[in-house]
């Protein structure tokens, strides 16, 4: 699917979208409805790109957005008798933010492509991201059958990183440098990092007795 080089944008505090995700989002501000509304008469897409905190206090731009985003593609928009929307985004493809074109009444970006890059030398550890997901669910993490039933169906091993990332990564700067990694085995690779180091955690919780527990928590 082309990305058109200039393109909308919402800049959102604490979220990130990766492409093959479907992303709920509640569309209620002015300047977002007018967005919608233009939007859905033309090509359905538009970027959600994370807020980044301001690196100085002699930052002029509002809402300053971090390099790397997500263009999407609107599946579903549904518009409530108050005039806000429910929208279904379903991300594309990564993009790199080269410039803020206009900022009324949206926010307008200029884009580049920021492709995945697949290194046929470099296998991604898909197997043992799976594996990791299984102990999470035995341990009584966050990944449920359902979870391990869909992502296993998934065949492309970069759709299949991002889906897991999206649905098991929750700091939003964590995801943000998984989004800006643009080799895939490297980013498989800090995929499985973070589930392996989940599930220590949960095994450690799970070998000390309740009190102990208690006790290491308030500790910390």
């Amino acid at each position: 699917m082309n990305i058109p080089r200039q393109i909308p944008a919402m800049t959102l505090k604490d979220v990130v979208l990766f492409p093959n995700a479907i992303m709920p989002l509640r569309i209620f501000e002015k300047r977002y409805r007018l967005m919608l509304s233009e939007v859905l008469k033309s090509d359905r897409m538009f970027v959600v790109v994370a807020q980044r905190d301001k690196v100085g206090t002699d930052e002029q731009i509002d809402e300053p957005p971090f390099e790397v985003a997500t263009a999407g593609l609107i599946r579903v928009s549904k518009t409530n008798t108050d005039g806000t929307s429910l929208v279904m985004l379903e991300g594309i493809s990564r993009v790199r933010i080269e410039s803020i074109a206009n900022e009324t009444p949206y926010r307008v970006l200029n884009i580049q492509p920021f492709d995945t890059i697949v290194d046929n030398e470099k296998p991604v550890p898909r197997n043992d991201i799976l594996e990791a997901m299984r102990q999470n669910h035995k341990l009584g993490g966050e990944v449920t059958k359902e979870i391990l039933k869909y992502v296993s169906g998934v065949k492309d091993n970069s759709a299949f990183v991002d889906l897991v990332a999206y649905a098991l990564c929750h700091r939003t700067i964590r995801k943000q440098a998984m989004l800006e990694i643009q080799r895939l085995h490297k980013r498989a690779e800090m995929l499985l990092n973070d589930i392996l180091s989940i599930n220590m955690q949960l095994s450690i919780q799970g070998s000390l007795p309740e009190s102990d527990l208690g006790k290491n928590i308030e500790r910390n």
